[in-house]
């Protein structure tokens, strides 16, 4: 079976896609069509063990802050949706660096590439320490976002409504607070990316284990300022355990099914910009930036994304799409032989 590429995967299925005429038709900038926008809803797919993914967050952290520095008057709303990569893996059970290299059967050389890309935007990863499954994390995320749960989408649960008459959205950050919060946080987009930010910083770079239930309570609590029996309540329950693998699921089947309207979920992570257009595989804060533009001008940024550079340093968005595609087989093997979350 021919192998298929993530940027082939994102553009559009027309029957001239060999046409040299069509493929100029496709580089050319598009016509704007829309209205322009001041209010940005973004979709960020992602696991919290993923190094590429914290990566991910904070290019997509310094493109809203340098968005914002020259359009003042822009509104983000950022919620994030869990996509386990490991459902099976135990709490606690892994050394870090034998977890990426071994469990997930990934190189060495991975590791520097993390390194050196992670260096670009401020991170120092640190590979000792322990891990495991990521699923209780993502639990919590869901938490900081509403308080009971439902497998409905993260991005109908925004705060702010722009057509309606409510106050301007207030200016939260997306960064973690340095020192706890003294009374509860109001749960929303925001918050969750609080959390997350929180939860990913201290196990990619400090070591800390995003398995293990104590850090989680504490973190959480000293982000989000809730109460510490409503977290263990979270963390115990098996009723959010099923509605993350849900939300997991969902996302899941939206890989590889290509899209109408823009294309499909091919890696981790994955951004759907105001709930149409998917901007897939590893991003710089630039081209970020530059998608906000396009949609700023009212410009469908579809044509331009799917030409943009969705194969980084030597294929990594490729790699990321085949290596989810291998820890799902692998997965699936194991839901053979064995039965719960382990």
């Amino acid at each position: 079976m021919q192998a298929i590429r993530v940027q082939d995967l994102l553009i559009p299925d027309d029957k001239s896609s060999q046409d040299p005429t069509a493929k100029e038709q496709r580089h050319a900038r598009p016509v704007s069509m829309l209205p322009e926008t001041k209010y940005f809803v973004i979709e960020f797919i992602h696991d919290t063990i993923c190094p590429f993914c914290y990566i991910g967050m904070k290019n997509l952290f310094i493109a809203i802050e340098i968005y914002k520095s020259k359009h003042p008057d822009a509104v983000f709303e950022v919620t994030c949706t869990p996509f386990i990569l490991a459902p099976n893996a135990k709490i606690s059970s892994y050394v870090k660096d034998h977890y990426y290299s071994t469990e997930r059967g990934l190189p060495r050389s991975r590791f520097e590439v993390w390194n050196r890309l992670g260096r670009d935007v401020g991170i120092t990863f640190r590979w000792k320490g322990r891990t495991g499954n990521s699923r209780n994390s993502h639990k919590l995320l869901r938490f900081a976002l509403q308080k009971t749960p439902t497998t409905q989408k993260g991005t109908e649960l925004t705060v702010y409504k722009p057509l309606a008459d409510t106050p301007v959205y207030p200016p939260y950050s997306l960064r973690a607070p340095t020192l706890p919060v003294p009374f509860p946080q109001p749960r929303g987009p925001d918050l969750q990316m609080r959390l997350l930010d929180a939860i990913t910083t201290r196990y990619h770079e400090h070591d800390s284990d995003l398995s293990d239930p104590q850090f989680l309570m504490e973190i959480t609590r000293m982000v989000t300022g809730f109460p510490e029996d409503q977290i263990r309540a979270v963390l115990e329950s098996s009723e959010w355990d099923r509605t993350i693998d849900m939300l997991s699921s969902e996302v899941q089947n939206r890989i590889s099914v290509r899209s109408q309207l823009a294309g499909p979920i091919v890696a981790v992570p994955t951004m759907v910009l105001n709930n149409k257009w998917v901007y897939g595989g590893f991003q710089k804060a630039d081209d970020i930036v530059d998608q906000f533009e396009l949609l700023r001008q009212g410009i469908n940024p579809h044509r331009e994304y799917t030409t943009s550079s969705l194969v980084l340093e030597g294929g990594v968005a490729d790699t990321i799409a085949r290596e989810a595609t291998m820890a799902r087989g692998n997965d699936n093997n194991q839901n053979k032989s064995t039965s719960g979350h382990g």
